[in-house]
């Protein structure tokens, strides 16, 4: 199957619940429309043979016309879409690996969709699920999902795409980027060095609010390391992590060697005053070991058998990196944002974006709720990931409804509401 431009395999777009719901009321206008035109006409028979051609035969002739719709209906949904959905941009896929359906899987959702509509609640099922995909009873049990192929709404990897079926997809795609660098050499290049930018940024930090004794010794990989003693009163960086050696840091430091202890400059001569200010001497040379000279801008420490520089002309590391925003939740805790961060109870991973779990005991939140997207110029923005209980923003004494599946922008101090949990917007443009 081939993928739009600019989605990659395995991926589409979430059709919207509305536009789903738009197809189903095309489709079922048009069932309705001829159905009533067969049964019209089959009566008007009826009436103009006086009773030579039965009622109930016009009846069942129009209930054949429906079934025949129904076969033409599924075998459009297997393929290309139906009416409805062409109309409004919409296509059913395989959730394993975005191929079409088939009219055998078509119709075993059109039998569950039925089959649930009979008991009402089915009809509703697709509101059940809190992902962006919204599949019901019917999508689940013919493992199918509806995509947006009209280029609306953000790319998101397809729910059932793991295993066997990525690696087709992978193995198709490589077949494709071969087929096309054998006849266009630019081309493979340009792979090359796209090849070597990551898309997917590290996750958010949670900035600690104050010293968290419980954390010292622990490294990201979870075993306890050794904890390393803090730098010198110097200022000093004398330990990096993943930069400075363990070995050579552990190891005692060389014994120097004995040298003549510091001797103290000669007073300078006394200087007759001048009617106008003499430029400053320039510090008195001090010989120490090894025959080289100390300035008196230097000083010596109790205990050592050399001259240590002035700390302040040390050079000190940093890392120069500056988040685009910095928020504080309701419990207190303070996360700074560095790039596009999903946000949710368990929020699905997408290419180019961050994931942050948000606690959420009641069960308040979506998996993927919504998303903070940093603007070109520093902006912050948030989109509700069609939620269901929604997004809402605080400023002061107003209130703003954020609308599904568009950007609105926040500003510092604005306040986020979605389910039980809410955070403050601290630092933003």
């Amino acid at each position: 199957m081939s993928t739009p431009a600019g989605v990659a395999a395995g991926e589409h777009r979430p059709a919207q619940l509305g536009r789903r719901v738009g197809a189903y009321v095309i489709d079922g206008a048009i069932a309705l429309l001829l159905q009533s035109a067969v049964a019209g006409i089959l009566a008007g028979v009826s009436l103009a043979t006086e009773g030579a051609f039965p009622l109930w035969a016009a009846s069942a002739g129009a209930f054949v016309a429906l079934a025949a719709w129904f076969v033409v209906y599924t075998l459009m949904q297997g393929g290309a879409g139906s009416v409805g959905m062409r109309a409004l941009g919409l296509r059913l896929v395989r959730a394993g690996d975005g191929s079409r359906l088939g009219f055998v899987t078509a119709l075993v959702r059109n039998i569950v969709w039925w089959l649930g509509g009979v008991i009402v609640v089915g009809l509703f099922s697709p509101l059940f699920d809190g992902s962006v995909w919204h599949r019901g009873w019917h999508d689940r049990a013919s493992r199918t999902v509806m995509t947006d192929i009209s280029g609306r709404g953000p790319v998101v990897a397809l729910p059932g795409l793991t295993g066997a079926s990525a690696g087709a997809s992978a193995a198709a795609e490589s077949l494709g980027e071969a087929a096309t660098d054998a006849s266009h050499p630019s081309a493979a290049q340009g792979r090359v060095a796209s090849a070597s930018v990551p898309t997917v940024l590290p996750a958010a930090p949670i900035l600690p609010r104050g010293e968290d004794t419980d954390l010292v010794g622990w490294t990201p990989g979870g075993s306890a390391a050794e904890h390393r003693p803090a730098a010198t009163a110097g200022g000093v960086i004398s330990f990096v992590p993943g930069i400075t050696d363990p070995e050579r840091y552990d190891a005692p430091a060389p014994e120097r060697a004995p040298g003549p202890p510091v001797v103290d400059a000669p007073p300078a001569p006394a200087v007759d005053p001048a009617p106008a200010a003499l430029p400053a001497a320039a510090p008195a040379a001090v010989p120490v070991a090894g025959g080289a000279t100390a300035t008196s801008a230097s000083f010596a420490v109790p205990g050592a058998t050399g001259v240590i520089d002035d700390p302040l002309e040390q050079t000190r590391l940093s890392t120069g990196e500056r988040p685009v925003a910095r928020l504080v939740w309701d419990d207190g805790a303070r996360q700074a944002l560095y790039g596009r961060t999903l946000f949710g109870r368990n929020p699905a991973p997408e290419t180019g974006a961050m994931v942050s779990p948000v606690r959420d005991e009641t069960l308040s939140l979506s998996k993927t709720h919504f998303e903070l997207v940093p603007g070109d110029d520093r902006s912050l923005w948030v989109i509700d990931r069609h939620s269901t209980n929604g997004v809402v923003i605080r400023r002061g004494a107003q209130s703003e409804a954020v609308v599904p599946g568009e950007r609105t922008r926040v500003r510092m101090g604005d306040v986020l509401e979605f389910g039980d949990r809410r955070l403050t917007i601290e630092v933003a443009l």
